[in-house]
């Protein structure tokens, strides 16, 4: 079984079909200016999808937080803040008085989001705007942050995160159906995964559990 749509290293899921025409022109209409063509190209196959990759965003102390800006937004007609391309523009403008030529186009799991500003001096330049956490949780960078100079740019850094991995082995993968999707997703987005001794150990040791299970 296939689980994944494969976009260069990226699985891809649950993408609604390619927008029409009609759609990606009322985006461009209403954000002032052409989509580039990197981003045009992955609309096409990952319009709505979700994708389980890792972003370095700059913590201000010469390190990274990692970050998970996962739920890509589609291309429907949309309202307020209901992750359509359009809405988002329309929500944003609203509460943040975002200028024109500025696209939202992800969010994680919160209220941080990934855009792409299309502006003269922004020149198709990706930004995360980093939600502000409480000062119990401990400090981190926030507001718009410079994550890499292009959409294409952006793409390539995306990363399968190995501490992910190996959590997602150890509490998510519940039945042989879950492992299989994640040798898949491996395969497209980490290739070297079976060289890896410890995501190696903890996937054959979860094979041999759930084989158990099955034949209890």
């Amino acid at each position: 079984m296939t689980y994944y749509t494969q976009y260069r290293h990226l699985a891809l899921q649950g993408a609604k079909p390619a927008p029409t025409a009609q759609q990606i022109a009322a985006i461009e209409t209403l954000l002032e200016a052409p989509l580039p063509p990197a981003f045009l190209a992955f609309l096409q196959v990952a319009n709505g999808a979700w994708f389980d990759y890792t972003t370095d965003v700059p913590d201000g102390n010469g390190g990274v937080e990692k970050m998970g800006f996962n739920t890509f937004f589609s291309a429907d007609e949309g309202d307020f803040c209901d992750e359509t391309l359009v809405g988002e523009i329309r929500a944003a403008r609203k509460h943040t008085d975002m200028p024109v030529r500025i696209l939202p186009f992800a969010r994680d799991g919160g209220n941080s989001m990934v855009y792409l500003d299309l502006t003269e001096a922004g020149g198709g330049r990706v930004l995360a705007y980093v939600q502000e956490l409480p000062e119990w949780t401990g400090k981190r960078a926030h507001g718009f942050i410079e994550l890499a100079p292009s959409f294409d740019a952006w793409l390539d850094s995306l990363y399968i995160d190995r501490d992910t991995v190996l959590d997602e082995l150890e509490h998510s993968v519940s039945e042989p159906s879950h492992l299989d999707a994640m040798a898949q997703w491996l395969d497209i987005g980490m290739p070297a995964w079976r060289r890896d001794a410890g995501i190696a150990a903890l996937f054959a040791l979860k094979q041999v559990e759930l084989c158990a299970d099955e034949q209890d």
